[in-house]
């Protein structure tokens, strides 16, 4: 039995400690922007605000990454959270993802698709 017991222990798969998760696009601040704020609604925290599209490009699939951090800057939670809608160049989409209550916030873009045919406007 002691044999078994062993045997079954070691053949166990590890458990792995979780990783942070980054976001997936690298350089997606040169053509995005996020401004957001917590606030409490309906008895609960969420972080909303808006993801501003900067550059002539049409994007569509948004995710934000919302990361709650101690008082250290140590992790204590992340989100990933679509935001509705697709948006042209020089326009924004809303955005509202509920999180744990922490010591502050931040948010970035996860990822996005960036249609490649721009967009002809004049700021």
């Amino acid at each position: 039995a002691v044999a078994v017991g062993l045997a079954l222990v070691t053949a166990a798969p590890g458990v792995a400690p979780a990783r942070e998760l980054k976001p997936l696009m690298w350089g997606w601040d040169r053509y995005l922007s996020v401004t957001w704020n917590p606030v409490q609604r309906h008895g609960r925290l969420e972080v909303e605000g808006y993801v501003n599209n900067r550059s002539p490009y049409r994007m569509g699939n948004v995710r934000v990454l919302v990361d709650s951090l101690d008082d250290r800057g140590h992790f204590v939670d992340q989100r990933v959270s679509w935001v509705l809608g697709d948006h042209g160049g020089d326009s924004r989409l809303y955005f509202e993802v509920p999180v744990m209550p922490a010591a502050r916030y931040a948010v970035s873009v996860f990822s996005y698709d960036r249609f490649d045919e721009a967009e002809l406007f004049v700021p």
